[in-house]
């Protein structure tokens, strides 16, 4: 079935017009992202505590931010939720090693205070699966006529003060490995603790808690960065090995268009990254290679059977013999993303949102990017064939 009747529209005409839009939409999105310092993380890459809690009335939100202050977390970020007596309570990343090394110090100067102890280094160490490291944090302290290392270390542990190793690197320097106290997961029963006393008249309900330390979100994000960089290395291999190489360039430069778009968007709305919207990106990028495969299997089978044909216009009788199934799926799809959107919930507000942009400028991109960078990779073969001959 056609939506649309036999159309002939000069596409690649007006490639050029396109790759500005492009470019000045990108560049705004990166302009974006550059004052920003870069986008903003949700807790699942850059780790912290997230609490979300509703109230059976609407509270000041200048109020709750007071009683987080008094629970110790002057730099959370509040915002309201969904309804509005509902509320988002983020705690950034914890420094677990400076709070452990604060409370060796102070165990080291109560235990021999004539040593004159510094720190010298504070480093949070992941388990070492080829050797005895184990996880904990690595404190490296100074002192002066230092006690004998096993009596030092058995007084730090009467003094309340886990230590699991403690090696003495120079006459003067000892290396000691406390343990993690696991202080982002506490983060989250100190905040309910301190908001249930400070509004006591009010029913409060707990929806939601998460809890990252910054070693996973560390290890998520690299993760979430490979695996964006392997699908769009596999997508070349494909498409190079379905198609031809310059389809595959095409059809990567499309995909890459369509993140810079979407995260730039995301940089200006001011919303964060987090693994739903990962997740999102990487069903965009399945969205628009789909789309664009569509378009590059025409353009080989006219080629195949219009051989008197332009290249010019080859790719664009390809592009509108496509047109009508491009639009009828680009419409169905975004209708359904648009409920998500408008109704689906906060939950999976901005996973909507994400796939909205995404759907969009994915069609976009296989009309007026990946299609024309063909013409504009035939062009400079023919350019070098003349000057050539």
């Amino acid at each position: 079935m056609r939506f649309f009747g036999k159309t002939d529209i000069n596409f690649v005409e007006f490639r050029n017009k396109a790759f500005i839009i492009s470019l000045v939409v990108i560049l705004i999105g990166l302009g974006s992202l550059l004052i920003r310092g870069g986008p903003d993380l949700g807790i699942d890459f850059e780790g912290g505590t997230l609490v979300q809690i509703m109230f059976d009335k609407a509270v000041p939100i200048n109020d709750l931010r007071g009683v987080v202050r008094k629970a110790g977390y002057e730099n959370a970020n509040i915002q309201e939720f969904g309804q509005n007596n509902e509320y988002l309570i983020k705690v950034e990343e914890i420094k677990e090693g400076r709070i452990a090394a604060a409370k060796l110090l102070g165990a080291l100067n109560s235990i021999a205070p004539e040593s004159d102890w510094e720190i010298l280094s504070i480093k949070e160490m992941v388990d070492d699966l080829s050797g005895d490291d184990k996880a904990g944090n690595l404190i490296v302290v100074k002192g002066r006529n230092i006690p004998p290392l096993e009596t030092l270390k058995e007084d730090i542990k009467e003094s309340g003060v886990g230590v699991t190793a403690a090696t003495m690197e120079t006459e003067n320097r000892i290396a000691f490995n406390l343990p993690f106290q696991g202080i982002e997961s506490k983060a989250a029963d100190k905040l309910k603790a301190e908001i249930s006393k400070s509004f006591p008249s009010r029913e409060i309900t707990v929806r939601r808690t998460e809890t990252v330390g910054p070693k996973i979100g560390e290890e998520l994000k690299k993760r979430a960065w490979a695996a964006i960089v392997i699908s769009l290395f596999g997508i070349l291999i494909y498409i190079s090995w379905r198609f031809e190489f310059r389809f595959a360039v095409g059809a990567i430069i499309a995909l890459i268009h369509d993140i810079l778009i979407t995260l730039g968007i995301f940089s200006i709305t001011g919303k964060e990254l987090s693994l739903v919207v990962i997740a999102a990106f990487l069903t965009i990028v399945g969205y628009s290679l789909n789309d664009t495969i569509v378009v590059f299997d025409r353009i080989r089978e006219n080629f195949s059977i219009r051989r008197r044909e332009s290249y010019n216009r080859m790719i664009n009788i390809s592009i509108n013999d496509s047109l009508s199934r491009t639009i009828v799926t680009s419409f169905t799809t975004l209708i359904v993303v648009l409920f998500l959107f408008f109704i689906g919930g906060e939950v999976i507000h901005d996973f909507a949102f994400a796939l909205l942009i995404g759907v969009v400028v994915g069609t976009y991109s296989s009309i007026f990017v990946a299609s024309p960078v063909l013409v504009e990779w035939q062009n400079r073969i023919a350019k070098a064939r003349r000057s050539k001959a």
